[in-house]
């Protein structure tokens, strides 16, 4: 028995050496001795090629369904209901499968997105819509923030809604919350950023969740900006996350997203039930303070990670490239090799950090020092290497415990934003957006 192209959108049941498939036809291909099917399995809604010869098994159903059709939901108002805005900026949560590939890509507007989750109507009225992109968050760039940013403050100032949702990629989520958190003072309702780990097209998508989740926490009129992403790998609740403390720990997995040096400030669950994870009453409520949008920012700040045997001279291509700001990525509490740590002298002092940022320093650069650890602080006062790093004109910002990503989009705003170095500093130094614990807090290593 052979597959016809007329079959596609039946089931088949494939038996292939005691292995049995069974999924949606996608694709017939015709070969001299044999034929291969794609079909979309129903167990797991992934893509798989099977090679039909006579060895083979096979039984197509009658039903036939149709693939690639994307709907789109009818928003009805309902004025009873909290005001929100949809902000739609693409990622995962706005992919659809190519069914003739496999592949995702980034191709939903964001009425089509809401018809993958319609009960989240019953929670929340969508007053507005705003797309801003549709593309990989990836590809997004400063400018895509201040995109984003000046459509978050016209709802922000606009009495009618009471929150915003951004639906966005998961690989750079927290970076626009970053962004939008130090682009806007005086946050004065919830910004929520919401992603998916799977399409809309698989069983396994939990975008619709975090949505939902999303649109509960937005009722409690909690001011800010958050993330609102799977809690555990089970459909059960999810966590909010502060976005300049939030990074993206697994590649795949639904519950990717950890709680950096800080807790969740709480879990929220599809019903509505809230467990706050932090007191209540530390939280900023909704205000009536008006909020202020600054979108100065600087594409002349990069990130560089110190490494054994790494090679320093690569400060001296950002030095002559004009760069104004450099984040150094170092080891434990913000080492860069020095060959100063000991008796040995070993040490190839071409290697050696210290000279290079001395340059870069002394040419205006604004060096600083954070750590490849994700918990804990930097600190330039423990070992001496770190003193030489500091003599040399490198920055610890009185220990502070601010991501690698977080930094830089400080720095690159601080650095557009003052004209003198030491008010550059001073900017980095303050706590804006939650950013810098004020102690450590150890619990939150084993949460």
């Amino acid at each position: 028995m052979s597959v016809s192209l007329k079959d596609k959108g039946k089931i088949i049941t494939i038996k292939k050496n005691n292995v049995i498939y069974k999924g949606y036809i996608l694709k017939v291909t015709d070969n001299e001795d044999n034929q291969e099917v794609i079909i979309k399995l129903l167990d797991n809604g992934y893509n798989i090629g099977v090679v039909i010869d006579k060895e083979t098994t096979i039984e197509i159903g009658s039903e036939k369904k149709s693939f690639g059709k994307k709907h789109k939901i009818d928003l009805k108002q309902n004025d009873a209901l909290p005001h929100v805005c949809l902000i739609s900026t693409g990622g995962t949560i706005g992919t659809h499968v190519d069914y003739k590939t496999g592949g995702v890509n980034m191709s939903r507007t964001p009425e089509e997105i809401l018809s993958t989750v319609p009960e989240l109507l019953d929670v929340i009225n969508i007053k507005k819509i705003e797309s801003v992109a549709m593309k990989g968050s990836e590809d997004l760039s400063y400018k895509d923030w201040q995109n984003i940013a000046k459509v978050v403050y016209a709802q922000l100032i606009d009495p009618d809604i009471k929150g915003i949702i951004i639906s966005h990629g998961t690989d750079t989520l927290t970076w626009t919350g970053t962004a939008l958190s130090f682009m806007i003072e005086n946050i004065n309702k919830p910004v929520l950023l919401v992603g998916a780990q799977r399409s809309p097209d698989r069983a396994s998508f939990d975008g619709a969740m975090n949505l939902i989740c999303a649109a509960q926490f937005i009722k409690e009129g909690i001011a800010g900006v958050y993330t609102v992403m799977h809690g555990s790998m089970n459909d059960d609740f999810c966590h909010v996350i502060r976005s300049t403390k939030c990074r993206k720990m697994h590649t795949s997995r639904r519950d990717a997203f950890r709680a950096i040096n800080d807790f969740p400030i709480a879990k929220i669950y599809l019903d509505g039930k809230l467990e706050y994870l932090k007191e209540k009453n530390t939280l900023k409520i909704n205000s009536k303070i008006d909020p202020k949008i600054d979108l100065s920012f600087s594409d002349s700040v990069a990130i560089l990670k110190a490494y054994p045997n790494s090679d320093p001279k690569i400060i001296d291509w950002y030095i002559k490239k004009g760069y104004k700001g450099l984040i150094i990525e170092g080891t434990g509490l913000g080492h860069c090799p020095t060959g100063m740590g000991g008796k040995d002298k070993s040490f190839d002092k071409n290697k050696s950090w210290i000279p290079h940022i001395k340059k870069a320093t002394e040419k205006g650069i604004i060096v600083i020092m954070t750590t490849q650890c994700l918990f804990g602080r930097v600190n330039g006062t423990v070992y001496a290497n770190l003193r030489y790093v500091q003599d040399a004109g490198g920055h610890y910002l009185d220990q502070h415990d601010m991501l690698s990503e977080v930094i830089y989009i400080k720095l690159s705003i601080a650095i557009e934003k003052f004209k003198t170095k030491e008010e550059i500093i001073k900017y980095l130094e303050k706590n804006i957006a939650g950013e810098i614990s004020k102690k450590e807090i150890s619990e939150s290593f084993d949460f």
